[in-house]
């Protein structure tokens, strides 16, 4: 058994300072209507900090903490799971749950018997088979939540919630119409984008020297633990392919033809960086309409610093030089908001829209029957013609889509047309 001081000095010793996260008022909220609260994520993005903060806070000295890491963790649960609940009766918290996938059926049978009670907050990675054991054993016992690698808003002392509501209700930009929220390239963009969100890359400045001993870790730890990959130095290739076409429609052939690959061992390799948080994937979205539409899912590297690492792109002036800029300008902004919508506690269902024509719209999100189409752009000064997939779509999918986003560097919020609203990207990094 680990106490809660103990864990807590892991913890410090990981990442120096704790920054309160923007989740954690909705944690708080959770745990006054579930039996249990599941926080999941990459590695390294804060979600022993954060449960342990919350822990010591909420309940003090009543809480207990086992960090399954160790296999001596494991092996005390493993060898008689109804005795090590005998000595854990209260609130407790229990670390990287992913090591344990057989606790799950124990845990559905302490939450029963705690009643309406809180009983448990867990944490983990590696999402497929950690969300298997929540689905068989705790549906409608748990609630669960994302943590990602933490948002520019959050480093700013931000919540997040204001900004997904203005994102989900476009109309309400009305209100701001005028008011300029200013970002740079060299002031805001570069350096949020080289950083990327992980806490010591972020909080301790740790920089290249982290971001390589995290991809050398998750590289040989993390994919072996995964899955048996046979040739660690073809994965790390592939991890690198993906940085690089991060916001593109991935083609399978190429990627298997640069590495020497089968398309097999595409979709695996991609559905491993999926389940450990290292991308996400943004769906194609569709509906019934006659008009051809790609319907191949776009693949979204999840962190940026990491992403630019791994491409050897380390500078603002090899980044703003970058021949493909656009889409890693353009993903970044992308991982923003998903990270507001995770930390705000906000579920997620962003999709993308692209027609054979090339138009395309970078981010769908579904709002109460309603459609929210957001473009970004790298631009100062919008255009007409980045306008031409919001008005494509708008009149696509009529009154179901009453207005549209365009995502800019122009500093001010403005209508870029009667159906068009201007959100400057400031708005989006540094919150209201």
């Amino acid at each position: 058994m680990a106490h809660l001081a103990k864990l807590r000095s892991h913890s410090n010793n990981a990442c120096v300072q704790y920054l309160p996260r923007a989740v954690e008022e909705k944690v708080r909220q959770l745990t006054t209507k579930f039996g249990a609260v599941l926080v999941t994520g990459p590695r390294q993005a804060g979600k022993t900090s954060l449960l342990a903060h919350l822990t010591a806070q909420l309940f003090g000295d009543r809480a207990q903490v086992v960090a399954f890491d160790t296999p001596s963790e494991i092996a005390a649960f493993r060898s008689d799971p109804d005795l090590f609940f005998l000595n854990h009766p209260g609130i407790l918290f229990l670390d990287e749950v992913q090591h344990v996938p057989d606790i799950f059926p124990y845990l559905k049978r302490e939450v029963d018997r705690a009643g309406r009670r809180f009983r448990f907050f867990l944490s983990g990675s590696q999402h497929f088979e950690l969300m298997k054991g929540v689905t068989e054993s705790l549906a409608g016992r748990v609630a669960v939540l994302d943590l990602w690698p933490l948002a520019v808003q959050e480093v700013r002392g931000k919540t997040t919630a204001a900004s997904v509501e203005l994102l989900e209700h476009p109309a309400q930009l009305s209100a701001l119409l005028g008011r300029e929220f200013r970002a740079t390239d060299h002031a805001d963009v570069v350096p949020a984008m080289l950083a990327g969100g992980y806490p010591p890359a972020v909080l301790e400045h740790a920089g290249a020297d982290w971001l390589e001993a995290y991809r050398r870790t998750y590289v040989q730890r993390d994919v072996r633990e995964l899955s048996q990959v046979a040739d660690l130095g073809r994965f790390d290739r592939f991890l690198v392919l993906c940085a690089g076409r991060s916001g593109t429609v991935i083609n399978k052939a190429e990627v298997a033809g640069v590495i020497g690959i089968d398309s097999k061992t595409v979709d695996h390799w991609l559905s491993l960086l999926e389940t450990s948080y290292q991308i996400i994937a943004l769906p194609a979205y569709f509906a019934n309409t006659t008009k051809r539409l790609v319907k191949r899912p776009k693949w979204v590297f999840a962190d940026s610093g990491l992403g630019l690492h791994v491409q050897a792109i380390r500078d603002a002036h090899s980044l703003l030089n970058a021949p493909h800029f656009g889409h890693l300008f353009e993903s970044f902004v992308l991982m923003e908001i998903r990270k507001l919508y995770g930390h705000a506690g906000v579920p997620w269902n962003g999709s993308f829209w692209r027609t054979p024509q090339g138009l395309e719209c970078d981010l769908v999100l579904p709002v109460a029957g309603r459609l929210v189409p957001i473009e970004i752009k790298h631009a100062a000064s919008p255009a007409s013609r980045d306008l031409a997939a919001l008005h494509a779509f708008l009149d696509l999918y009529g009154r179901t889509a009453p207005h549209g986003v365009l995502i800019s560097m122009h500093p001010r919020v403005e209508r870029l047309s009667p159906r068009i609203y201007n959100v400057p990207l400031g708005l989006i990094l540094k919150g209201l």
